[in-house]
């Protein structure tokens, strides 16, 4: 097998490797460009973080006027901490010299250690300083200030999340040189704070990420086989495509093991062979992700795979021994929460990871 793969899937997607969202990127720019802050929100490896950077890298951020505080909230579980976090990088961001940040931070948070102390909780008057600092931050250095949120869901695991919330929504929508991108990867989770909860609801607007299409895709596949002297048919490339939903790190990551696979050309066969490797390299974390679910959980999986929606049906609960309708509603809380499936209506239903939906197709459900 050859040892280069002309496909990316482990890092942030650039250049000619980045296809089909040409739309997105141009919309975000524009609402940067417009100081308008961003949701961004999908199910882990859709391509959220790789549209950010791609449109940031598109623009001249200097000329704009705009700079941008990246900020992690994946290791974070108490708002005193993210506070004390976000005054760090905004300062890191938007002053050099020490200088400027010494000077920076005596001035506008005089008296608030930025280091961590378990035993001494933030006051209400430290919380309000710390939240408007950004805006004092940015108006100083007189540019606009973007805050690039990472993993924003996080916040609902915070003591009182709907307090933590309110908190920055308010000095949000009262910051005038500061805005934010916000990117989750709980596409539930973050359902449930902007569409269920509604906070930021007129402060931010959505970026809806749909998957590539399927023939840009298809064509892309096509042309870095035949770049690196392989051949790949439309079909297989498609074949390739379909099997994990159009979901682009799973494309890449398959494509890159059929062609790993490939000497001359692409066939049917090594395509096949190609969806169980990437099975079998996902197959402890697939396991993981249901290893906790009831059997009822399971069997309501089934019924969705099976192309049930009417779970309250008296044969329907008979087939699948869901109990009873309040049962149902549980079950798909559970599934909800557990960020499985998202029932986007009464009759669309979608795995959060399709890797997962072609497992549970392929391996877990197969009686044979």
């Amino acid at each position: 097998m050859d040892s280069i793969s002309p496909f990316e899937f482990n890092n942030i997607v650039t250049g000619d490797q980045f296809i089909g969202r040409e739309k997105e990127v141009s919309r975000l720019k524009d609402l940067i460009s417009r100081h308008k802050s961003v949701v961004i929100y999908g199910p882990p490896k859709i391509g959220k973080r790789s549209l950010v950077f791609n449109a940031l890298s598109q623009m001249d951020l200097r000329g704009e006027n705009i700079a941008i505080c990246d900020i992690d909230i994946f290791n974070i579980r108490h708002i005193d901490k993210l506070l004390k976090r976000l005054a760090k990088h905004v300062t890191n961001t938007l002053f050099e010299t020490e200088e400027e940040k010494n000077r920076a931070v005596s001035t506008y948070l005089k008296g608030i250690p930025l280091t961590m102390d378990t035993r001494n909780d933030l006051s209400d008057r430290q919380i309000k300083t710390l939240l408007n600092y950004p805006q004092a931050a940015a108006q100083l250095k007189k540019v606009h200030l973007y805050i690039y949120f990472q993993q924003f869901q996080d916040l609902l695991l915070f003591d009182k999340p709907k307090k933590v919330l309110s908190l920055l929504e308010t000095a949000f929508s009262e910051s005038k040189q500061v805005s934010c991108i916000i990117v989750g990867d709980k596409r539930n989770a973050m359902d449930s704070i902007f569409n269920q909860m509604n906070f930021f609801r007129n402060l931010v607007t959505e970026i809806p990420l749909k998957p590539v299409n399927k023939k840009v895709f298809a064509e892309y596949i096509c042309n870095r086989f035949i770049q690196n002297g392989k051949k790949a048919s439309a079909k297989e490339a498609s074949t390739i495509y379909e099997a994990v939903g159009g979901d682009p790190w799973y494309v890449q990551h398959l494509a890159e093991i059929c062609y790993l696979m490939t000497k001359e050309e692409l066939t049917p066969e090594i395509v096949n062979e190609g969806i169980s490797h990437l099975l079998n390299i996902h197959d402890y974390e697939l396991h993981n992700t249901i290893y906790d679910l009831s059997t009822h959980q399971l069997q309501l999986i089934r019924a969705i795979l099976n192309g049930e929606r009417k779970f309250s049906k008296t044969e329907v609960l008979e087939k699948y021994h869901l109990n009873s309708s309040a049962n149902v509603n549980r079950l798909k809380e559970a599934l909800t929460k557990k960020e499985i499936v998202t029932f986007v209506s009464k009759n669309t239903i979608e795995f959060n990871d399709t890797l997962l939906k072609l497992w549970f197709e392929n391996y877990f459900f197969n009686d044979d």
